[in-house]
């Protein structure tokens, strides 16, 4: 029960860190804007909190099983039993190869699952060279290949570490609860993310099995139509009560060419299939950010 306690905040650790990764992510590099990632409303992204559990595990079952023989990276000298000190060595790449599979396979059976499950991509990659399904792509199997060198050699010894001082934290020297306070919050904030989970499924499973049965597709988009109009008006009323000279700078703002980086130019062209013709690509998400529905055979 404590190691499951323990893999319990490991876990939600790892789902908030992940969501707040991806939301920086997203602003700089892939959406341009804020949006919310995922599919539940809350600051969390499960596949993350999985990752960080998978990770955490090889590199604890790796180092435990191996023989005494094979040296590891180690830099304090403490970490999952081992006592003796030691930099980078060739045994590293045992786990570093495993957390990379692990990972790869990870995020293409959770794509799948959603796509033939809910008929819904939480990510795209049918643009990228090389990709299968859409899931997975050569390009961001290289970034989970980073992924877990960073985690080897910088997270995890301050995984290790968090993850002891949480558990004497949690239980004390001696094994006996000695804050139920922290245990009692790690049980509402999961609480909460479980009624996230169940009421965001809910809604995915209803679309589906709505969509198969028909009607729901049309009556759907007619409501995001509708709610597009709204919010489009309401933009407007906001612009024509505004100053005309916010305006004008506002409209020469929008109508100023923007000039393209050749070197951004390049390597969109060494990694995307067709990174000129963007209105041709598959749009799964709405403007919030928030997935939309897609046909399972995309």
């Amino acid at each position: 029960m404590q190691i499951f306690l323990l893999y319990l905040f490991l876990f939600i650790f790892g789902c908030t860190v992940g969501w707040v990764t991806e939301v920086f992510f997203r602003r700089f590099f892939s959406a341009k804007k804020w949006v919310n990632p995922g599919f539940m409303k809350g600051p969390w992204l499960p596949l993350y909190g999985f990752g960080v559990v998978l990770m955490f595990t090889t590199c604890y079952i790796i180092q435990g099983v191996l023989p005494s023989g094979l040296t590891f990276y180690n830099p304090s000298g403490d970490l999952f039993g081992r006592t003796t000190a030691s930099g980078a060595t060739a045994a590293d790449l045992i786990p570093i190869s495993i957390m990379w599979v692990s990972m790869v396979a990870l995020e293409f059976f959770a794509g799948l699952i959603f796509i033939k499950g809910f008929r819904v991509k939480l990510w795209d990659y049918t643009n990228m060279k090389g990709n299968i399904l859409g899931i997975i792509c050569p390009v961001f199997t290289l970034i989970w290949l980073a992924v877990a060198i960073l985690y080897y050699y910088a997270l995890n010894p301050f995984f290790y570490k968090l993850a002891t001082r949480v558990y004497v934290y949690m239980f004390g020297g001696n094994g006996a609860v000695a804050h139920f306070s922290f245990i009692f919050a790690l049980g509402l904030v999961y609480g909460l993310m479980i009624y996230d989970l169940v009421v965001s499924l809910g809604v995915f499973n209803a679309v589906s099995e709505f969509a198969k049965r028909s009607g729901i597709i049309e009556k759907y988009e007619e409501a995001k139509l509708r709610f597009d109009q709204a919010a489009e008006s309401g933009k407007q009323k906001v612009f024509s009560a505004l100053p005309e000279v916010i305006k004008q700078g506002i409209i020469e703002h929008k109508n100023k060419p923007k000039e393209g980086n050749a070197i951004t130019k390049k390597v969109k062209e060494a990694i995307y299939i067709d990174p000129e013709l963007e209105k041709d690509k598959i749009v799964n998400y709405d403007e919030n950010g928030r997935p939309v529905k897609t046909d399972v055979n995309d």
